[in-house]
C-alpha cells in the first residue's frame, strides 16, 4: 500500500469513529417528537413555519443537523448538498452542538456553569431563536435556525446529552462513578455512555441503548408516526404539569435541568465493571451490567423525555416573536 493510499484509509477510517456512534433519540425518535410538536402549532408559528420551509412539516427536518454532521465527512444523505457543505465550512465543529457534559452531582445547568460552553446544546438553542427573532449569528439562515431548534429540543431532552458519568480507575480496576462537580479535577468522562458496554457488540453500550432500543420498547417498532401517537397520549394526560415559566428565551436551561435529574436515573441500576483506559487519554470502555429491572424504568422515562420534547418544541416555537 503506498503512503497516500495508507493516509487515504486512516482518514476515512477516524471520519467512521467520529460519525458512527448513535445519534440521539435516533431519526425515529426526532421525527416522532417533531410530529407531536407540529400538532401543538399554533397558527401564528404554524404560517411561520411554512414561510421558511414551504410547508408545516417539521419532520421533514428533525434531523438534519445529525445529516450535516455526517456529511461533514461526505457521507450520509446530504454528502453532497451546497447548503450543508457550506454550513460545515462556516460551522466545523458544529458536532459539538449536541450535548453538554455535566457531572451528574450539578445541581442545575446554568449558562455560565464550570461545564456549559458558549456552544453546547442550551446556548445554541437560544442561538436558534435569536436568529429566527432577527438577531444572531447572521451566518445562519433561518431555515439553518429553524433546523437547529427541531432537532436540539430534541438533543436536549435525551438525558445522555446533558450529563454522563467522570469515572477514576478503582484499585480493582474497575470504573468509580464520580458525581461531585466540585472534585472532578481532570476526571474523563464516558462521552454521555458512549463508552459503557453491557455486550460484546459494538453498538451494545448505554448511548445507543437511550437512543434506540428503550425508543422502540415504548410500543411502536421503528414507525415515527406510530410512536407519535403514543407521545401524544402522555401530552394529553400530563402536559398540564410541563408548562414552562419566565422569559422563553431561556425555556431550554430549565429543560436541561429536568435532563440532568433523568440522568440520574439513567445512570442508577447500573453496575460497572472494568474500566479501559484510552491510550490517547480518557476512556475507551467501561463494562457494565444494567439491573433486571432496568427497562421498568427505562422504557416509561424514555417515553416521558421525548413527549416533553414534542411538547416543549411547540412551546418554544408559539412564543418567538418571528421575523418577518
Amino acid at each position: 500500500m503506498t503512503l497516500k493510499s495508507r493516509k487515504a484509509c486512516a482518514a476515512f477510517f477516524l471520519a467512521l469513529t467520529l460519525v458512527c456512534p448513535a445519534y440521539p433519540w435516533g431519526a425515529q425518535g426526532h421525527r416522532a417528537m417533531a410530529i407531536v410538536a407540529q400538532q401543538h402549532l399554533s397558527a401564528d408559528a404554524r404560517g411561520h413555519v411554512a414561510a421558511i420551509l414551504g410547508s408545516d412539516d417539521l419532520g421533514s427536518i428533525a434531523s438534519w443537523m445529525d445529516e450535516v454532521r455526517s456529511a461533514y465527512f461526505h457521507t450520509g444523505p446530504l454528502g453532497s448538498d451546497p447548503e450543508a457543505l457550506k454550513f460545515n465550512a462556516e460551522f466545523p465543529k458544529n458536532g459539538e452542538w449536541h450535548y453538554v457534559d455535566l457531572p451528574l452531582g450539578t445541581a442545575a445547568y446554568t449558562l455560565d456553569g464550570p461545564y456549559a460552553n458558549p456552544h453546547d446544546v442550551v446556548h445554541m438553542i437560544e442561538e436558534a431563536v435569536r436568529v429566527l427573532e432577527g438577531g444572531g449569528d447572521r451566518r445562519i439562515t433561518k431555515r439553518e435556525a429553524l433546523c437547529m431548534l427541531v432537532h436540539f429540543a430534541g438533543d436536549l431532552h435525551q438525558p445522555l446529552h446533558i450529563a454522563n458519568g467522570y469515572f477514576e480507575t478503582a484499585a480493582d480496576g474497575t470504573a468509580k462513578l464520580d458525581t461531585d462537580p466540585a472534585a472532578l479535577n481532570g476526571v474523563p468522562n464516558d462521552k454521555g455512555g458512549n463508552a459503557d458496554f453491557f455486550g460484546p457488540g459494538k453498538y451494545d453500550e448505554l448511548h445507543a441503548y437511550w437512543d434506540t432500543e428503550l425508543v422502540e420498547k415504548i410500543g411502536a417498532g421503528k414507525d415515527p408516526v406510530a410512536l407519535a401517537a403514543l407521545l401524544e397520549k402522555r401530552v394529553a394526560a400530563e402536559s398540564a404539569g410541563w408548562k414552562s415559566a419566565g422569559d422563553y428565551h431561556h425555556w431550554a436551561e430549565a429543560w436541561a435541568t429536568e435532563s440532568l435529574v433523568a440522568a440520574r436515573t439513567a445512570y442508577s441500576g447500573i453496575t460497572f465493571g472494568a474500566l479501559i483506559p484510552d491510550p490517547r487519554g480518557g476512556i475507551k470502555s467501561i463494562k457494565i451490567t444494567l439491573s433486571p429491572h432496568y427497562d421498568e424504568v427505562g422504557i416509561p422515562l424514555a417515553a416521558e423525555r421525548l413527549a416533553k420534547s414534542g411538547y416543549h418544541l411547540a412551546e418554544i416555537l408559539n412564543a418567538i416573536h418571528w421575523s418577518d
